[in-house]
């Protein structure tokens, strides 16, 4: 659960004197931004220290956000759904409680691939072009669009809408590994759509899963007590309830926002692809118009992500 993790910096004085602190920072992980960050220091009384700050580098490698690209076997796409760990829900003892539960496992399993396939396939997209994970898809673009130029100075590939996406469609033949690029980009949409197209639906589920929990909030202490559950016990019942509908609402937020950010990165790649010259005179007339009529997107901030509550907010 990103949204509920926090990363703490703290200085201690290696040759103190009775107290070894000197300052401390607390940034929420979904605060947390990739590159160069200066970042400020409190005092015990959370006051600012004058003239004192860290000067960090911030990479979250677990979600591909590291500084550099990696080699091919270390890919992400290489691990496969066999090496993805899903969350799940707790045991609560409570048997009506644990069954109402009970199908969240497989929406929860089904939302997680539907982030995880979206987002590994497009770092596999920028590894194939030879960039940073943390680079802008209209890099990649870019970076693409010289590598389809043939020796007589036209362009070997095309952007075509199907069905409102932008895929790329060869015209001539080209070298294997500009054909291996094309298929990443392709592969990149294709899971990018599927995310679009299903995210309602799997959010829906997790939703009404949570919402038949909630119907049991009111009586937890009377169906513990049926079950034989008390004291610690039942704390326990009411903690791993707590837990689950946490998870619940957690991620039924991340895949609203992955689906946003999905939404984004076709308008971008769009928009990307008319600019590099790899749009046909007739899908050159729509692409921007069909992307943002048949797939909306808002760039208010996603309500779910928190500003940090000791000072700055985003570092």
């Amino acid at each position: 659960m990103p949204e509920l993790a926090l990363l703490r910096f703290v200085v201690l004085d290696d040759d103190y004197i009775g107290d070894d602190f000197i300052g401390q920072y607390t940034v929420p992980f979904e605060c947390l931004q990739p590159g160069y960050r200066s970042v400020p220091l409190l005092g015990l009384a959370g006051d600012l220290l004058p003239h004192s700050s860290l000067f960090v580098h911030v990479a979250v490698t677990n979600r591909r956000g590291g500084g550099k690209a990696q080699r091919r076997g270390l890919s992400v796409r290489r691990v496969g759904k066999r090496g993805r760990e899903y969350v799940s829900l707790r045991h609560t003892g409570i048997k009506v409680v644990d069954e109402a539960f009970k199908p969240a496992g497989v929406h929860l399993k089904e939302a997680t691939d539907l982030r995880e396939d979206a987002q590994s396939t497009t770092s596999s997209f920028k590894e194939q072009c030879g960039l940073p994970t943390v680079t802008k898809l209209k890099q990649c673009i870019q970076s693409l669009a010289t590598r389809l130029q043939t020796p007589e100075g036209t362009v070997g590939a095309t952007m075509v809408l199907r069905e409102g996406y932008p895929f790329l469609e060869l015209l001539v033949n080209l070298a294997e590994p500009t054909r291996k690029f094309v298929t990443a980009y392709n592969t990149m949409i294709t899971t990018q759509k599927q995310l679009i197209e299903n995210a309602d639906a799997v959010q829906e589920k997790i939703a009404q899963v949570q919402r038949e929990g909630m119907d049991f909030h009111e009586d937890l202490s009377r169906l513990g007590d049926k079950e034989g559950l008390k004291g610690r016990k039942l704390s326990k019942a009411v903690e791993s309830f707590t837990w689950n509908i946490t998870v619940l609402k957690g991620q039924s937020d991340l895949l609203r926002g992955a689906k946003m950010d999905s939404l984004d990165s076709l308008r971008q790649l769009a928009l990307a692809c008319e600019a590099c010259g790899l749009t046909s005179s007739s899908s050159s007339n729509s692409s921007s118009s069909s992307i943002s009529a048949d797939h909306y997107y808002s760039s208010h901030p996603f309500p779910g992500r928190r500003s940090s509550s000791h000072g700055n907010g985003r570092i």
